[in-house]
């Protein structure tokens, strides 16, 4: 059932069957193998226990396709007959059924759909850069509304804003912000701008049409009812993170803990994400800010560039890119 101690589970009921996966995956982190949820594949042969997992995240896949067993379950075809082959597992993303594989179509072809993924994004030193300078972000645009973030001053947009978010894969995928700060405070020049100009991308502007009353609108710390949130302390920004994911899911939006890549620029919101199976990479690394934290290089300087803005998966520190 769910008393799971060990990676191997008897008693676990049909359709619940991802309650099980889930916690040997934890499991696994509890003996100190980090397991992202994307990164797990469950194969199994009854039509029923697929689709589930895409509630957690996890990857499924139903086996057994070229032969089912026509006397059980009123000959519906409902689990496998000779089980398994080799060929049958095959480290593919998603959930996918012997229906969706091709098994009652003539021709045998299964259209190729990219998994939905989400992007999101601190605003601080990720989407601006330090208030003002140009001369050393070049790429940086000073913009005439108040920033309040780190002292204050007129916003300046990173390279990354400035460019556009359609600039970069996160033009595909659904968008979100979880940031310690506060901007300047909801209802704010500077906020409205964030939500309104920066917050575009071709799959994310689609969504938004839907219902922008109640979708472009700022969530606090863990209390989410949107895709963008503020007052989420550093160090537990997963906990946000792995929240607006959920939310993506009650929109009928499923996107898989693994399809999720969070962007910001301060160094030790970045590994915790490992905890929640969700992709991270640190940002603004050719600059830091070497006055703020004593010096340590704690948080960036001129922001995001479009250029780091990548599609790779893991929990990725400017150090572990090379930067020091």
């Amino acid at each position: 059932g769910t008393d799971v101690h060990s990676p191997y589970v008897l008693g676990q009921s049909n359709k619940i069957k991802q309650n099980a996966v889930e916690l040997i995956r934890e499991w696994y982190g509890s003996q100190g193998v980090q397991i992202q949820s994307g990164e797990v594949y469950f194969f199994g042969d009854r039509t029923e226990n697929i689709p589930p997992f895409q509630e957690k995240g996890l990857n499924s896949r139903e086996i057994s396709c070229a032969s089912r067993d026509l006397e059980l379950y009123g000959g519906s075809g409902m689990v496998g007959y000779c089980g398994a082959t080799p060929a049958e597992i095959v480290k593919d993303k998603g959930n996918v059924g012997c229906h969706d594989n091709g098994h009652t179509h003539n021709d045998g072809q299964q259209d190729h759909q990219e998994p939905a993924c989400l992007c999101v994004f601190d605003i601080d030193r990720t989407l601006t850069g330090k208030q003002g300078d140009t001369e050393h972000c070049p790429g940086n645009v000073v913009k005439d509304m108040y920033d309040d973030g780190y002292g204050g001053g007129k916003a300046t947009v990173s390279a990354l804003a400035a460019a556009g978010i359609s600039s970069t894969f996160c033009k595909d995928c659904y968008l979100g912000i979880t940031s310690a700060g506060e901007g300047s405070g909801v209802g704010s020049l500077w906020n409205n701008y964030v939500l309104d100009d920066v917050m575009r991308g071709a799959v994310q502007d689609q969504f938004i049409q839907r219902n922008p009353a109640s979708y472009k609108t700022w969530s606090q710390g863990t209390d989410v009812h949107s895709p963008y949130v503020l007052g989420q302390g550093n160090r537990i920004k997963q906990n946000a993170v792995e929240l607006i994911r959920e939310w993506y899911g009650s929109q009928g939006v499923q996107i898989q803990s693994g399809e999720v890549y969070f962007f910001g620029d301060r160094t030790e919101n970045i590994p915790p994400f490992q905890e929640k199976g969700l992709n991270s990479r640190e940002i603004s690394c050719a600059s830091r800010d070497l006055e703020l934290y004593g010096g340590s290089g704690m948080v960036g300087y001129c922001g995001a560039t479009p250029a780091e803005i990548v599609k790779d998966k893991g929990n990725v520190g400017c150090h572990d890119n090379g930067h020091t």
